[in-house]
C-alpha cells in the first residue's frame, strides 16, 4: 500500500503568550534568571489529524486565527510539534508568504536567483529557468529595480514565479490567490490547475471559498485549532458557509438587541421558542405594531416541524409531520403562509413480512382473515373478545385486548407499543389506550380531518413566512440570555420546558423522546410510502419514514429516516410528554408556579406538557395572543 505525501497525527502546537512587556535584552535576561517571566499558554492547534494521499488537493478553511496558517507551518517544517507527529513524504514548494527570502535592498534579477537558492535550486538551474519565471511574473521592464519599490502584488507576483517553475511533489499555498490583479490570480489558478493534473499534491488555504470548492476534492475545517469537519470539499464548504451566514445573524441580532437596550427602546414581547406556537403568536402580535424578539437555542427556525432541504427533499427532521385539521379558519389561517399540496396520510404496518393498511379498516381486516364485509369483521372481532373475558383491564395489553381481540392485538398493537414505550405491555397502564379506532370501511386516510396536506416549500419556508419582519437569534439559550437582558422586555412568552423554567425545583417531568437515524439512498424508491411502521418488537425502530413522497417526490435518489424511540433524560430532546397520573400531579405544582409569573406566558407542547396537533398548537397560540392583545383575530372556536 502507497504512503501517504503528508501523514499528521495528533498534532498539538503551542504557543507561549508573554503576560508582560520587556523593554529590552537587559531586563528580559535579568527576569529570566529571577524566574519573573511569566507566559500564558495558547494551544493554536489541539490533537490534528490529516492524511493526504498522493495526487489530493486538499482545503484548509475557517476564520482568522483557526489555525490554518499554522497547520501550513507545521507540514513544512517551520513549527516543531507540542505533541503529534508531522510527517512529509516528497518535495515542498511553500508559498505560506510569497517574497519570503526576498532582499529588499536588492534587485528583482538578484532575487530571483537569491530565492531559487532560499528554495535549494542552483545557479545554474536559475539561469535555465530565467526567462519563464520573468515572462510569467511580467516584470521585464522592472528586473533591474530595488524589491522594496515594488508593490505587494508586484512582489507576490515574482514569489509566484519563482515557487512554481517547476511542478513539486506537494504544493502548499496559503491566500496566493487573494493577492494581485484579475490577470494574476487568472494565471495563478491555471498554473496550479497544469501541477494538480500532473499529481502534484496541494494543501491550500484560503478565505475564498468558492476557490477551495474549484480546487479542493477535500477540505479541514478548524475553529480556535479544532477540527470542526473534514470531509469532501463541498460538503465541508457549505457547512462552513452557512454556520457563518448564522453567525453573522446572531452578530446582527445581538447587536439590534445592544442598539435597543442603549436607546431604552425595549421589546414589548420576549418569545422563547421558534416553533409554531412561538412563530404564530409573534406573527400576530409583531401585526399589531408590537416588537418582538424571538430566541431559539437550535440553530434554526420551525422547532419539530422543521425541514431541510437536502439537494431538492425536504426531509422532515423531527419525523414526519402532515398538517390536518377540521377547522376551516385555522386551515386559512396556515395558507396565508404556504401552499399546501394535497396528501393524504396512509402508512403501512409490516410485521414479518407482511403489509398491512393503518389505520385498522376493512383493508386491513380483510388481509388478517380474508373477510370481505362489515358484518362478519365485526363478529370476528366480538368473538375474539368474548373468548378473553376481560372485564376490568388491568394493564395495557388486557385493555387493547379488550378492544380489538387478539390477532389485531398481537400483530399489529403489542410490538410497536412496547417499542413506543420501552417496556413490555404488562407492566404499562391501562389508560395510556382509551380506545383503539376500528373502521368498517374500505378507507385507507389515517385523518378523518377535512383538510390535509403539507407545505409544497417545506415548513421551514412556511415558518420563515410567519416571521417575516421579526427579530429571531438563534443557538441563544434563555437562561444564559436572560441573566445580561433582565428587565428589557413588557413580556416573556415562554414555550420551552416548564419544569426548565423553575430549574426543576419541584422535579423532572418525564418524556418519551426519538432518535432519528437519516440516510441517503442511490435509489429512485426504497419502501413506495412515505410512512410505513414496523410492529414487530424484534425489528429495533418503530417506523421508516421516505421523505421524497410526503410531496410526490421522482428523483432519482431517495432519502430515508429510521426511528428509535428511547428513554428520555436531561440532555436528549424532550417529544412525548407522559401523561401518568404522577407527571400530571407534579405539572399541576409546576403550572401554579407558573400562575404567579404575572409577566408570563407560557404555551405550547413543553409550556404546557401537553401534546398537541399543529392545527391544535396554532389555535391556542392564536387565543392566547386574542386575549393578550385584547382584539379579535379571526373567529376562533375553542377547538380545531
Amino acid at each position: 500500500m502507497a504512503k501517504n505525501m503528508i501523514d499528521v497525527d495528533h498534532l498539538t502546537i503551542r504557543f507561549n503568550l508573554a503576560n508582560q512587556k520587556v523593554n529590552n535584552l537587559k531586563e528580559y535576561t535579568i527576569k529570566m534568571i529571577k524566574h519573573e517571566l511569566m507566559f500564558q499558554e495558547f494551544f493554536a492547534l489541539k490533537d490534528v489529524n490529516l492524511h493526504v494521499a498522493k495526487g489530493e488537493s486538499w482545503g484548509l478553511i475557517g476564520t482568522n486565527g483557526s489555525g490554518k496558517s499554522t497547520l501550513l507551518k507545521a507540514v513544512t517544517g517551520i513549527l516543531k510539534p507540542f505533541e503529534g507527529t508531522v510527517k512529509v513524504r516528497g518535495k515542498i514548494a511553500p508559498m505560506i508568504e510569497l517574497g519570503a527570502g526576498f532582499d529588499m535592498e536588492l534587485t528583482a534579477r538578484e532575487n530571483i536567483f537569491l530565492n531559487g537558492a532560499v528554495l535549494g535550486h542552483s545557479n545554474s538551474f536559475m539561469e535555465e529557468h530565467f526567462d519563464d519565471i520573468v515572462e510569467f511574473a511580467g516584470l521585464g521592464d522592472f528586473l533591474d529595480s530595488p524589491i522594496k519599490n515594488y508593490s505587494s502584488g508586484m512582489k507576490a507576483r515574482l514569489g509566484f514565479a519563482v515557487a512554481t517553475m517547476v511542478d513539486p511533489e506537494i504544493l502548499i499555498v496559503d491566500e496566493v490567490l487573494s493577492v494581485g490583479d484579475y490577470q494574476f490570480r487568472k494565471k495563478c489558478a491555471e498554473r496550479m490547475g497544469e501541477m494538480l493534473s500532473g499529481g502534484t499534491t496541494l494543501l491550500y488555504v484560503s478565505h475564498d471559498i468558492d476557490s477551495v470548492k474549484r480546487l479542493c476534492t477535500h477540505a479541514m475545517w478548524l475553529d480556535h485549532g479544532d477540527v470542526i469537519m473534514a470531509g469532501p470539499a463541498r460538503e465541508v464548504c457549505d457547512a462552513y458557509n452557512t454556520r457563518q451566514e448564522q453567525n453573522f445573524l446572531i452578530e446582527k441580532k445581538e447587536k439590534e438587541v445592544r442598539k435597543a437596550k442603549e436607546s431604552g427602546n425595549k421589546y414589548d414581547y420576549l418569545i422563547v421558542g421558534a416553533g409554531l406556537y412561538g412563530a404564530t403568536f409573534a406573527q400576530e402580535a409583531f401585526k399589531a405594531g408590537k416588537r418582538c424578539l424571538v430566541i431559539d437555542r437550535r440553530d434554526h427556525i420551525g422547532g419539530n416541524v422543521y425541514t431541510e432541504k437536502v439537494g431538492d427533499i425536504n426531509v422532515h427532521c423531527y419525523g414526519a409531520h402532515i398538517f390536518h385539521t377540521s377547522n376551516p379558519q385555522i386551515w386559512s389561517y396556515v395558507q396565508r403562509f404556504a401552499s399546501f399540496n394535497n396528501f393524504i396520510n396512509t402508512p403501512i404496518a409490516m410485521y414479518k413480512g407482511e403489509g398491512y393498511n393503518l389505520p385498522f379498516n376493512m383493508n386491513t381486516f380483510s388481509k388478517l382473515w380474508g373477510l370481505y364485509t362489515p358484518e362478519e369483521v365485526q363478529a370476528k372481532i366480538a368473538s375474539q373478545i368474548a373468548d378473553l373475558g376481560i372485564t376490568e383491564p388491568k394493564n395495557l395489553e388486557e385493555q387493547a385486548l379488550s378492544l380489538v381481540g387478539r390477532d389485531v392485538y398481537e400483530k399489529l398493537v403489542k410490538g410497536y407499543t412496547e417499542k413506543q414505550w420501552g417496556r413490555d405491555c404488562k407492566e404499562l397502564p391501562a389508560f395510556i389506550i382509551r380506545r383503539l379506532p376500528l373502521r368498517f370501511t374500505y378507507n385507507n386516510n389515517y385523518f378523518s380531518d377535512r383538510y390535509q396536506g403539507i407545505p409544497m416549500d417545506g415548513y421551514t419556508a412556511m415558518v420563515e413566512k410567519m416571521l417575516e419582519g421579526v427579530d429571531v437569534m438563534l443557538e441563544t439559550d434563555y437562561k444564559t440570555f436572560i441573566k445580561d437582558h433582565a428587565g428589557e422586555f413588557g413580556k416573556i412568552v415562554y414555550t420551552g420546558p416548564v419544569d426548565e423554567y423553575f430549574d426543576y425545583q419541584l422535579g423532572h417531568l418525564q418524556y418519551r423522546s426519538v432518535r432519528f437515524e437519516t440516510e441517503q439512498l442511490d435509489m429512485p424508491n426504497y419502501q413506495g410510502n412515505a410512512v410505513v411502521n414496523y410492529t414487530e418488537r424484534e425489528v429495533p425502530y418503530t417506523r421508516i419514514i421516505e421523505h421524497k413522497h410526503f410531496e410526490f417526490g421522482e428523483q432519482e435518489n431517495t432519502i430515508i429516516s429510521r426511528e428509535y424511540p428511547q428513554e428520555w433524560k436531561p440532555g436528549l430532546e424532550p417529544y412525548y410528554p407522559i401523561n401518568d397520573e404522577e407527571n400530571n400531579a407534579l405539572y399541576a405544582q409546576y403550572e401554579a408556579l407558573a400562575a404567579k409569573e404575572k409577566n408570563v406566558i407560557f404555551g405550547g407542547r413543553l409550556g404546557k406538557y401537553k401534546y398537541y396537533d399543529m392545527d391544535k398548537v396554532i389555535l391556542e397560540a392564536l387565543l392566547d395572543v386574542q386575549k393578550e392583545l385584547k382584539r379579535k383575530l379571526i373567529d376562533l372556536p375553542e377547538e380545531a
